[in-house]
């Protein structure tokens, strides 16, 4: 296919850090990429690096003739005093400016190499024309915000009112209809519900040139990638194949490698061990100075050879995660009647739902519709309108928030760990490490961590806190994919250890499919119970038991809480 992108011995490095350091690479038309690494290893610079926002200080950074490269931030900025249908009309384009691109196009076409450049440009060139078809602009503006689950109806709605998910989506929808030859994409999945998941996969799959995503979610990644890119240690290694693809090479990859060091390591000991043995009898005898010279030289440069090839590192240092609570009531969450309503939208009707100690829940429904209403009842946030919700009188509630809002920004995450547990410094240290912090990070405000590191750090806190009932709102949004599967493996213990009960909302289904063993969904109000996973779910969605009411009696709405545990 069409050679897009060519990367050659690219260099950056920045506060002292080298993020890459000989990174090669080509993105050519059709390719689906995935760009996994760990949390700061570099992902969001090299996007920016291809998107021309930053210039490498080593190697070179080739793009073909025509290619347009359009980029979606963590954080995408704006005019906030556009409306958000302003914002997709300019995304269609200037006529007079796209008139001239397909004019560039056609220029080219007679120029092509070969088969593939030809087609690629002619491809790039409807894309154009479809753009130029104002109408169908608007249309396609509409299906993508649609599509992504943004209401086309506040499309009159200035920027500067929209949450932060809700400006990500309407980036994410900008950039869609700007239809570039080269889409690159940090997180575009966080804030989508699982139909908008669905709806950009397709999109992803369909799109006319190459598209490189930055994403921790696998079910994502395995549905939309054709290659792996993985970022480690500044430099890019390519795996043909999804994730689940990935995973196996790696593995294959990692053993082989071991297998190469240590028999290059154990010819580097024959050698020292020559060279030694020359150099001895060198002293003895001067004709073997010069033979014991080149064995040393030889030596040398087998060294030489070995420390720029680090050696493969087959179990990298993840977060230490292990919950430690005490088993609370047998019967944890008990709503009875339950309902809520915002002014004329209903929110859920009422319902019963019982928690037991054990379960792993999780729960799921589109955007707005209601999950996070229901977990600020739980938490006695705010009141139903009806009915009743009691938890178990030795509950102990633990809540992690998606927007992390539980964190002092202000603090330091050793005054935090210290204030939910006293414990010495010393101690402070030694726990924060297992979550990967630095003690520059210990010292630091939380304000300046990274979305990441302040996940960790509320895992951290939930864990000393020793809740037995854990709340966690969207745990894997800000992780990368290693720590997913640490938190998943210690949520899985503390389950199957009797520990707790889990209560998560989450739009992770693979994180969904390996923790949770029922599915509570809600949906236009109604409350409906899957026991299964997220796979069982996606399946038989639609004919989960409803959950209603038994015939409501006069009761006051109350939300009774014992045990609660303080969230910071």
């Amino acid at each position: 296919m069409t050679l897009l992108i060519q990367a050659a011995n690219v260099e950056y490095a920045y506060g002292g850090n080298d993020v890459l350091t000989g990174a090669t690479f080509e993105i050519r038309q059709g390719d689906r990429l995935a760009l996994i690494g760990a949390n700061g290893s570099g992902k969001s610079t090299l996007f920016r690096l291809l998107a021309g926002q930053l210039r490498p200080q080593g190697g070179a950074l080739t793009l073909a003739r025509g290619t347009r490269v359009g980029f979606l931030s963590q954080e995408p900025s704006f005019d906030p005093r556009q409306t958000v249908h302003e914002v997709i009309a300019l995304a269609a384009g200037d006529p007079a400016a796209l008139e001239e691109r397909a004019r560039e196009l056609e220029a080219l076409m007679g120029e092509a190499a070969g088969d593939d450049e030809l087609t690629a440009i002619m491809d790039a060139h409807a894309a154009v024309l479809d753009r130029l078809d104002g109408g169908g602009a608007a249309a396609r503006g509409g299906d993508v915000l649609t599509g992504l689950g943004f209401p086309f109806d506040r499309g009159e709605q200035p920027i500067g009112r929209l949450s932060g998910g809700e400006k990500k989506l309407v980036g994410l929808a900008r950039l869609l209809v700007e239809q570039p030859d080269v889409l690159l994409l940090d997180e575009p999945d966080n804030h989508l519900d699982f139909a908008g998941k669905r709806w950009l996969e397709t999109f992803v799959r369909n799109h006319h040139g190459a598209v490189a995503v930055i994403s921790h979610d696998r079910y994502f990644i395995d549905r939309t990638a054709n290659r792996i890119f993985e970022l480690e240690r500044g430099r890019i290694e390519g795996y043909p194949g999804n994730y689940a693809a990935y995973v196996r090479e790696k593995r294959s990859r990692l053993e082989r490698g071991a297998q190469l060091r240590e028999l290059q390591e154990r010819e580097f000991r024959k050698l020292k061990a020559s060279a030694e043995q020359l150099t001895q009898w060198a002293r003895q005898n001067p004709k073997f100075a010069s033979r014991a010279e080149n064995m040393r030289r030889k030596m040398a440069e087998e060294w030489e050879r070995l420390e720029s090839n680090p050696a493969p590192v087959l179990n990298p240092r993840q977060i230490d995660v292990a919950f430690n609570a005490e088993r609370g009531s047998t019967l944890v969450l008990d709503a009875k009647a339950l309902a809520k309503s915002f002014a004329e939208r209903v929110v859920f009707d009422p319902f019963d739902l019982e928690i037991h100690h054990g379960e792993a829940v999780g729960l799921v429904g589109a955007n707005g519709s209601g999950k996070t209403t229901l977990f600020r009842i739980i938490r006695g946030e705010e009141l139903p309108d009806g009915g009743t919700l009691r938890l178990g009188p030795s509950v102990m509630l633990g809540y992690y928030a998606q927007e992390q809002e539980t964190l002092d920004p202000s603090s330091t995450p050793m005054e935090t760990v210290r204030r939910v547990q006293p414990m010495s410094e010393q101690a402070a240290i030694g726990f924060l490490n297992r979550y990967l912090f630095t003690r520059d990070d210990m010292l630091g405000a939380i304000g300046g961590l990274s979305g990441g590191q302040r996940a960790r750090l509320q895992i951290a806190v939930l864990i000393l806190q020793g809740a037995n009932f854990l709340l966690l709102d969207e745990p894997t949004n800000n992780l990368d994919i290693p720590s997913v599967e640490r938190l998943e493996q210690a949520l899985l213990a503390f389950l199957d250890e009797g520990q707790g009960t889990m209560l998560a909302i989450s739009h992770d289904r693979a994180f969904l499919d390996a923790v949770c063993g029922r599915i509570v969904e809600l949906d236009n109000g109604e409350v409906r119970d899957y026991p299964g996973g997220f796979s069982f779910y996606e399946a038989n969605r639609g004919t989960g038991a409803l959950l209603t009411a038994r015939p409501p009696e006069a009761v006051i709405p109350t939300v009774a809480k014992r045990g609660k545990g303080k969230a910071r």
